[in-house]
């Protein structure tokens, strides 16, 4: 299937499969004199014509695919069942050093090899873009993802890491609060479902330090940040599936859609209060820690923001955020539960050595936490947010050309395959064995003192992005769960039911997402 005459006759097939079911979906022209599609009631004729655009756009969309496929020569690996990691190690197996073209519904993408890192790591927005990428996939006309958003960049690139000390006061302010909320006492045994209570843990403890009390522990705030989260994934879920030449027309139509406006306006709606107080200069004399990450946006502004301006920044900082940061912690609840108790005691006794009874995990204490950070890094490692990594979208017009000869033209989607870095043996020793202190045993060896840390980035590592669009928050999502790990050691213990395996991943496509349903038991230590 290398050749472009079969590639063609594929994606005819597939259109051919797709046009069909929307023309069922719209209704048949014949059988009914009107028909309502979401709010809007169609008459015969409006919906003759409406099929009819929509028939002319899908064989522009076709056309214009078809041109784009010709430009290049990649070997294709077609996506036919929902193991998609079984056919990204068989494009590995047969194209180890160039890239081939992954072909899944409704998307397609060069998969590069891990030796095209160093060669866009650094390139610029105009070679190869991560905005547009984003933009595409998480439906940015609705969710706010890859939009020009220059005082939220310059925040998380240059504001961010400088103050993480007032991060920390916020994360050690509320962890106690969020947890015993999401978790409780647990004087018995208690059953509890990780990805449903992290993700309000994760929503409470950030939104601590975006946006401050009394907002950040509204109910209706929690659920409205973490409804804005899980509906751009179940939009994109469903949006994927549509041939972008439609997406534009048949997108205002999804409940999916309608609902992820409605959860932006809501954050909004919300959000205004305080953006008025502060840019009224309320302020108490004494400093509560919170809030700073809203100051930190206000700072950045030419001129006073207002509340969209704002919410869209508050909106793209709560999906980075949330998202990760909640199936992290919930993989780490998901691997602490299931080491054996000696391997749980060594971590204890870490934080016991490092960290004081009053439980505060500052900038002094957190980098001696390395078996902490050892374990954060190897559940990431085999549990990372995607099979894939440092998505890009080439936008030079020449195109690129890959350090193994092939161009890849504008237009492309292309990422370098993950899956095979976090399991490569030369890397990593038995590398589908957890291992918590993996990475801690390499940090004693002299010279690496400094090296393998959970935040770090390399050839060796991308499940933080690499390079210039690095995630500039992976500090700040690796000092909250050290932090929410280290109160869980402190005051539960936590294990799998009897008889019961570890929970496994959920794939969605490239993306690898917790069990929802899982559970594990949590019991007081006393």
């Amino acid at each position: 299937m290398n050749s472009s005459g079969s590639m063609n006759r594929v994606l005819d097939l597939e259109a051919s499969r797709m046009y069909h079911s929307v023309l069922q979906m719209l209704g048949s022209v014949d059988s009914v004199s009107s028909r309502y599609i979401g709010d809007v009631q169609w008459t015969k004729e409006s919906l003759f014509w409406l099929s009819a655009g929509i028939a002319l756009i899908f064989s522009l969309g076709i056309f214009v695919t078809s041109r784009r496929r010709k430009q290049h020569n990649l070997p294709v690996v077609k996506v036919t069942s929902n193991n998609v990691v079984k056919f990204l190690e068989d494009g590995h197996a047969k194209y180890p050093h160039q890239p081939f073209m992954l072909s899944l519904p409704g998307m397609e993408m060069a998969v590069l090899p891990d030796s095209e890192i160093e060669t866009i790591r650094g390139l610029p927005e105009t070679d190869v873009s991560i905005k547009k990428h984003h933009y595409d996939v998480f439906l940015g006309e609705y969710s706010y993802m890859g939009t020009k958003a220059d005082e939220f960049d310059s925040t998380m690139r240059n504001v961010l890491t400088r103050r993480t000390p007032a991060l920390l006061a916020s994360f050690n302010a509320e962890v106690e609060y969020a947890v015993n909320k999401m978790i409780g006492p647990c004087k018995e045994a208690t059953l509890i479902k990780p990805r449903y209570a992290m993700s309000r843990i994760a929503s409470i403890m950030s939104g601590r330090a975006f946006v401050g009390l009394p907002l950040s522990r509204q109910d209706a705030w929690v659920e409205a940040t973490v409804d804005y989260t899980a509906g751009v994934s179940r939009a994109w879920l469903v949006l994927r599936l549509i041939p972008w030449p439609l997406r534009f027309f048949i997108a205002p139509f999804l409940s999916q859609v309608k609902a992820l406006k409605h959860q932006r306006k809501l954050n909004e709606d919300m959000l205004a209060p305080v953006i008025a107080s502060k840019q009224a200069g309320d302020r108490k004399d004494e400093k509560i820690p919170g809030g700073d990450m809203l100051d930190w946006f206000i700072s950045q502004y030419d001129r006073p923001p207002n509340a969209q301006q704002l919410g869209r920044d508050q909106l793209l900082a709560t999906f980075a955020s949330i998202y990760n940061l909640s199936n992290a912690l919930s993989y780490i609840v998901f691997d602490l539960a299931a080491l054996s108790s000696e391997e749980v005691q060594l971590m204890r006794d870490e934080v016991s050595a490092h960290v004081g009874e009053d439980g505060i995990v500052d900038k002094s204490n957190l980098p001696k936490l390395k078996k902490l950070d050892s374990f954060a890094k190897e559940s990431q490692r085999l549990s990372p947010p995607s099979l894939v990594n440092i998505p890009r979208i080439v936008t030079n017009p020449k195109g690129l050309r890959c350090s193994t000869g092939e161009v890849l033209p504008q237009g492309t989607r292309m990422t370098i395959h993950a899956h095979v870095i976090n399991q490569n043996p030369k890397l990593y020793p038995n590398p589908s064995e957890f291992q918590p202190f993996r990475f801690s045993s390499l940090r004693e060896v002299p010279g690496n003192e400094n090296k393998y840390q959970h935040a770090t980035t390399g050839i060796d590592n991308i499940n933080f992005g690499h390079g210039i669009w690095a995630c500039p928050g992976r500090f700040f999502a690796s000092a909250e769960i050290k932090i929410v790990l280290a109160y869980i050691l402190r005051h539960y213990d936590v294990t799998l039911q009897p008889g019961q395996e570890k929970p496994k991943q959920q794939h969605f496509g490239l993306a690898i997402l917790p069990d929802p349903e899982a559970e594990v038991v949590f019991k007081a230590r006393t």
